[in-house]
């Protein structure tokens, strides 16, 4: 009977519409003016982190694209050394 009485009072309590704080706008206010001066601060670096890896990227897919095209021109010298060695 204990356990059925604390579970209705649990329940009932945990019912109770907590106060909206995102309509109030004070709150809004200074949420506001602490997200723009954490941007100001986070933006730089999140810029630098961006151009480095993109040029990390960018390396990464240069280097990929030039050894490709060194095997196609070494199938292209091996073949045209076949063709000439044939004749």
């Amino acid at each position: 009977m204990r356990w059925i009485f604390a579970l209705f009072l649990l329940v009932m309590l945990g019912c109770e519409d907590a106060k909206d704080y995102s309509k109030d706008y004070k709150t809004r206010r200074v949420v506001d003016s602490l997200f723009r001066k954490e941007i100001k601060e986070i933006k730089p670096k999140l810029n630098a982190q961006c151009s480095i890896r993109t040029t990390q990227l960018v390396d990464g897919m240069v280097d990929s694209i030039l050894v490709l095209r060194r095997k196609e021109i070494e199938d292209i010298l091996r073949r045209e050394a076949l063709e000439h060695a044939e004749k």
